[in-house]
C-alpha cells in the first residue's frame, strides 16, 4: 500500500475529526477533507506519513519540521495567514486542523484557468504582501513561497499556508537573520528558491520576496524562469543565471511591469525590494502607468473610428470617472469575520448625440468599463415577433472596415482592433422583455490572447445595466454569464460547454431563452444544464441586444440571427 497516498487513513479519527476525502499529498505528509465534531464544521487536516525506507532518525527530523509548522503558524495571527484551529499526534501519526479552504491552491486554479490577468495577479499579491510583511515582522521567514502553498477561499482571498520550514529569526527583542542548517539549506521548493537559500547563507525576509517573484513570474507566464533536469543544477540557476524577459512571453507585460519583476528577482537581497509592500506597491503603480497609457491610446483609436464610421461632424468624446469594483466585492478579512469593501476606480467614456449605438467595453478577466455611443435620432420601441434573420438589415447596424457585411455569406463581422483587453459590442435598437434568441457564431480570426464573443441582452440604451453571456473557446470552451450595474460585475454562472466547437472558422448555433429572471441557454442543441437564474431581487426586465467581441486582432462573423418576443 503506497502510504505516501493517504488513502488508507479515509474513516480514521484523529482528535475530534474523521477524515473522509484525499486532498492532496507530497512526500512526507496528506491532506484530507474532514468532519470535526467539536464544533461541528468542515475542516482540513494534514497528517504526516513517513515515507518508504526512512530510518528513525529522518523519521525524528520530519516529524520535527512537522510540529514546528504547527507551533509557527498557531503564533501568526492574520487576515492572510491560514490559521491552525489545533495539532497533536495519535497512533503515531502528527495532525494539524486547519480551516477548509473550497478554493483550493493557486496551482490548482490556475490549471484550471490559465495565466492570471494584471488585475486578478495585483489583488492577491496585495493580500500575500500583508501577510509576508506581517510574518517578517514577527520574525518569521517563510522560505517555501509558490503557488500550491497559497489557498484561496469561495470569495477570492488568499491564505498562505505551510510555514513547515519557516525559520524563527527572533531573537529577544531583535530581529536577525538565521542561517539555514546545511541539511535544510534546500528544503523549499528548488523552483522558487533564492540564491541565498540555495547557498545556504544568512535569511531574512528578502528571501521570500525572491520566492514571491518567482511566483508573480509563474502566474503571468504560467511558465517558471529556471528550468533544469535536478534540484541542484536548478538551485545553481537561481544563483548565476538571470531571470529571461516576462515582456517577451506575455503581450500586456509592459517594461514598467518586467522591470517589478527583474528587481524582485535580483540576485543580491540588497537589489531587491525590501519588504513585500514595497514590491505590491511597485507592482501597482507599473499596472497603472501601463493602464494611463493603453487609456490614451484607446482615446486616439476611437476618434479614429468615429472618423471612420460617422461622416460630417466628429462625435465629442466626454471622460466621466465612476465607481468600480471587482467582480468579487473587496473585502478586507479580520479574525473576528468584519469586512471593509475597498472600492477601486475605473472610467466609463460616453460618445454623445449620434444615431447608431455602439459599445466600446474595455475588459479584463476581473475588470470592466464602457465606452458608450449614445442613440438620439432614432426611437427605441419594443419589438414584436420578428420572424427575419435581423441581422440582413444593414440599417440596423454600423458599417466600416471594424463592422461589416459580408452578402455572399451573409453574415456580420466584428474585427476587433481595439487594444488588449477592449471589447466591440454593437446594439440592435429594438428592446426586448421576455424573448427566445438564436444566433450562429464563426470565429473568424484568433487574437494572440484569449478570445471571448457573446451575445449582451436587455441592455438599458446608456448601457449603465445589461446582461452579457460570453464564450472563451481557448479557455477549455468556457462560459460565463454575467449582470452588469453601472460600474460592478455579477457573476451569475460559470462552467464548460461540452458541444461547443473551439476550432477557427467552425460555426456555432446559441441559443438564449430569457423569462423573468430565467435563462435556458442551449450551445449546438445541448443545453448548458439547469436554468440560470439571476437572483437579484431587481432583476433587469427589459432592453436591447448586442453582439461582443474582445481582444485585439479577434474577428468574429454573426448569422441568421432571428429574434422571438415572449408573450
Amino acid at each position: 500500500m503506497a502510504t505516501t497516498r493517504g488513502q488508507h487513513l479515509i474513516g480514521k479519527v484523529l482528535g475530534s475529526c474523521v477524515l473522509e476525502k484525499l486532498l492532496g499529498y507530497g512526500g512526507s505528509s496528506a491532506v484530507f477533507l474532514a468532519q470535526q465534531q467539536t464544533p461541528q464544521r468542515k475542516v482540513a487536516v494534514k497528517v504526516f506519513l513517513p515515507r518508504t525506507g526512512m530510518d528513525s532518525q529522518m523519521q525524528r527530523n520530519f516529524y520535527q519540521r512537522f510540529l514546528r509548522e504547527a507551533k509557527a503558524a498557531s503564533e501568526l495571527e492574520h487576515a492572510h495567514i491560514l490559521p491552525i484551529y489545533a495539532y497533536g499526534e495519535q497512533d503515531g501519526l502528527p495532525y494539524i486542523v486547519m480551516p477548509y479552504m473550497s478554493g483550493g491552491t493557486l496551482a490548482e486554479y490556475m490549471e484550471k484557468r490559465g495565466p492570471l490577468s494584471l488585475q486578478e495577479t495585483q489583488w492577491y499579491l496585495s493580500q500575500l504582501a500583508e501577510a509576508l510583511d506581517y510574518a517578517h515582522e514577527q520574525g518569521c521567514v517563510h522560505c517555501d513561497v509558490k503557488p500550491a502553498n497559497i489557498l484561496l477561499d469561495s470569495d477570492g482571498y488568499v491564505m498562505l499556508s505551510d510555514f513547515g520550514i519557516a525559520r524563527l529569526i527572533r531573537s529577544g527583542n531583535d530581529v536577525r537573520s538565521a542561517r539555514l542548517k546545511s541539511e535544510e539549506s534546500l528544503l523549499g521548493t528548488p523552483d522558487y528558491i533564492s540564491p541565498e537559500q540555495a547557498l545556504g547563507k544568512l535569511l531574512d525576509g528578502r528571501s521570500d520576496i525572491y520566492s514571491l517573484g518567482i511566483t508573480l513570474f509563474f502566474v503571468l507566464g504560467k511558465q517558471l524562469p529556471f528550468r533544469a533536469d535536478s534540484p541542484i543544477a536548478l538551485a545553481l540557476l537561481h544563483v548565476h543565471e538571470p531571470p529571461p524577459s516576462l515582456a517577451s512571453m506575455r503581450a500586456d507585460i509592459t517594461p514598467e511591469l518586467d522591470k517589478v519583476i527583474s528587481k524582485a528577482l535580483a540576485k543580491n537581497p540588497d537589489d531587491r525590494f525590501q519588504s513585500a509592500r514595497e514590491l505590491s506597491t511597485a507592482f501597482a503603480a507599473a499596472l497603472a502607468m501601463g493602464e494611463n497609457k493603453q487609456a490614451v491610446a484607446r482615446n486616439k483609436y476611437i476618434h479614429l473610428l468615429n472618423e471612420e464610421i460617422f461622416s460630417g461632424d466628429i462625435p465629442v468624446v466626454h471622460a466621466v470617472s465612476r465607481p468600480f469594483v471587482h467582480i468579487k466585492p473587496f473585502f478586507e478579512r479580520h479574525r473576528d469575520a468584519k469586512r471593509l469593501l475597498i472600492i477601486g476606480v475605473a472610467c466609463i467614456f460616453v460618445l454623445s448625440t449620434i444615431g447608431l449605438t455602439v459599445n466600446y467595453v474595455t475588459t479584463t478577466r476581473s475588470h470592466q468599463a464602457a465606452i458608450v455611443v449614445r442613440p438620439t435620432a432614432s426611437s427605441i420601441v419594443k419589438a414584436a415577433n420578428i420572424a427575419q434573420d435581423q441581422l440582413t438589415n444593414t440599417r440596423n447596424w454600423p458599417l466600416s472596415s471594424t463592422f461589416f457585411y459580408d452578402t455572399q455569406q451573409q453574415s456580420y463581422h466584428i474585427v476587433n482592433k481595439l487594444p488588449v483587453g477592449v471589447a466591440l459590442a454593437p446594439y440592435y435598437n429594438h428592446q426586448f422583455r421576455d424573448f427566445r434568441l438564436t444566433i450562429t457564431v464563426v470565429e473568424v480570426q484568433k487574437s494572440k490572447g484569449l478570445d471571448y464573443y457573446g451575445v449582451v441582452f436587455r441592455a438599458a440604451p446608456d448601457q449603465s445595466h445589461y446582461y452579457l453571456f460570453e464564450i472563451a473557446p481557448a479557455d477549455h470552451a468556457h462560459y460565463s454569464c454575467w449582470r452588469f450595474d453601472s460600474g460592478r460585475w455579477t457573476l451569475i454562472r460559470s462552467g464548460s460547454i461540452a458541444s461547443l466547437v473551439t476550432e477557427v472558422g467552425k460555426s456555432n448555433t446559441l441559443s438564449i431563452e430569457a423569462h423573468g429572471n430565467n435563462f435556458t441557454i442551449i450551445v449546438n442543441g445541448k443545453s448548458l444544464g439547469a436554468t440560470i437564474t439571476d437572483s437579484n431581487a431587481r432583476p433587469l426586465q427589459v432592453g436591447q441586444i448586442g453582439l461582443y467581441v474582445e481582444n485585439q486582432g479577434m474577428e468574429v462573423a454573426f448569422s441568421h440571427l432571428y429574434i422571438d418576443s415572449l408573450k
